[in-house]
Parts: structure tokens; sequence; C-alpha cells
């Protein structure tokens, strides 16, 4: 990380002793703790790079992984987003309930409100926000995505978006799914693509891609549901979230 960003933003940092992964000596690291865009308009870019919470040891000079509670503030893209690490073994009505009875500390008017349980996710946010996309929606496609690579002998962990790209060329691209509601599928080879970062189990990391017409049958599902628009609240979702959803709809 550019030590500049450091010393002009001690009021949103503090200090971590980490544990290497790797040597197990310990060190002493700086932590993020805010990345207010209207204040550090340079966050952005710190904050999609992922370099910040994966601090090199200066011992071994291998990096190590760390987590810590963190937020996200972007009135520009209509964002607030809160990082709470563990989230997914918490009770989470119960946190949810903490939160929103005190949204006057947190809520920002104007914004949608998220909570996330890792940094991929938290950028991922900005992301979505970036592209005026649905993060519901977005997340309702993960599973289309990884559940193919599963099928082909795949162990994933997660998946997150990255961007939405338009193809220079109306051609099939690699590591893309096409889903059509055409006879002529290659019709859909000149939509728009979002691509996702895979992160499989063995720490490799699987550009993939999907089309538009994925996009929008999630919003129409969502819609048929009620849930396309945001009720302010503070809400997960995640690839949890939308395995269950998908399930639901089997189910009902």
């Amino acid at each position: 990380m550019n030590q500049s960003h450091i010393i002009n933003n001690p009021w949103a940092t503090s200090k971590l002793t980490v544990q290497c992964d790797f040597c197990n000596k310990r060190f002493v690291t700086q932590c993020i703790n805010c990345f207010d865009m209207l204040l550090w308009p340079d966050g952005r870019q710190i904050l999609n790079e992922n370099d910040f919470f994966h601090p090199v040891c200066p011992h071994c000079h291998n990096s190590t992984e760390i987590i810590y509670p963190c937020r996200y503030i972007d009135r520009e893209l209509g964002i607030a987003a809160v990082l709470i690490p563990d989230i997914e073994n918490q009770n989470v009505d119960e946190m949810f309930s903490s939160l929103n009875n005190y949204a006057d500390l947190f809520a920002l008017n104007g914004v949608q409100h998220r909570a996330v349980g890792n940094f991929y996710a938290l950028a991922e946010q900005m992301h979505i926000h970036k592209y005026k996309l649905n993060d519901k929606a977005i997340q309702l496609m993960k599973p289309f995505i990884i559940g193919n690579l599963q099928a082909n002998g795949f162990e994933v962990w997660n998946g997150f978006f990255i961007e939405r790209i338009h193809p220079e060329k109306a051609e099939q691209m690699d590591n893309t799914i096409y889903i059509s509601t055409q006879e002529d599928q290659s019709i859909a080879y000149s939509e728009d693509i979002y691509q996702f970062y895979i992160y499989l189990t063995n720490g490799d990391i699987i550009l993939h891609g999907i089309n538009d017409t994925a996009y929008q049958i999630c919003m129409n599902i969502l819609t048929d549901k009620g849930l396309l628009e945001d009720d302010g609240r503070f809400h997960l979702y995640d690839l949890s979230w939308s395995i269950n959803f998908h399930n639901s709809l089997h189910e009902s």
C-alpha cells in the first residue's frame, strides 16, 4: 500500500498485531477501519486492489490474509456497507435488529445498507454499485457459474463480481456461461458479460463470466417475488443467501 495513504488518513486507521501464516512470527500492520469516499476518494483504488488486507511479513516476506471490522461509505455510488468478521456464524436476526435499532448512527439517506463477511464482498459492493446493478440479482447469478464449475470437478469457495464488459465481437467468449431464451443462442454472444473472480479451495482464482440474459432472468424473479426494491435497512446478500433463495424456488 502507498505509505502516503496511511499518513493522510490517521482518523480511519489503527494497528493490528498479526501472526504470519508461514513463519508464525508476529508483526504489526495497519488496519483501515473506514473507507469513506467523500473524505478519501483514493480509497476506491485501495479497496479494489485487495493488498491492504494481505500484509507482507517482514520476517519471511510472505503475505497473510487478515480480516477485521470495517466500514465502506460511498455516497456517490449509493452504498454503505459494514464488514462483520465471521458473520455467517452469528445470529443474523439479532445482529440486524441491533444494526437497524441504531440506524440513526449508521444509516445515510439515499444509500443502500449492506453487511458483508469479508473484504472481497466489501469491494464487490463497490463494483456492483459502480455499474448501478441490483446486488441481489448479482448474487443470484453466482450459483449458475459455481454449479457449472463444480459439475466439471472444481472445488469452489466463493465468487465475487468484478465488472461488466461488452464484447468487441459477437463471438462466444472463453470461460463464459450463456443463457438464452432464443432458439438461436448465438444472439446471446453480443450481450454484456458479467465477470466474476471465482475463488477455488486450493487458492486458485478463475475469471468467469455470464451473459446479460441471466441477469435479466434474476431481475424478473426478484420482481415476481416483490424483492426488487430496497427497503433502506441493513441486509446480508451473499452466496449462501442466493443458494437458499434458489432452493426455495424449487420447493415452492
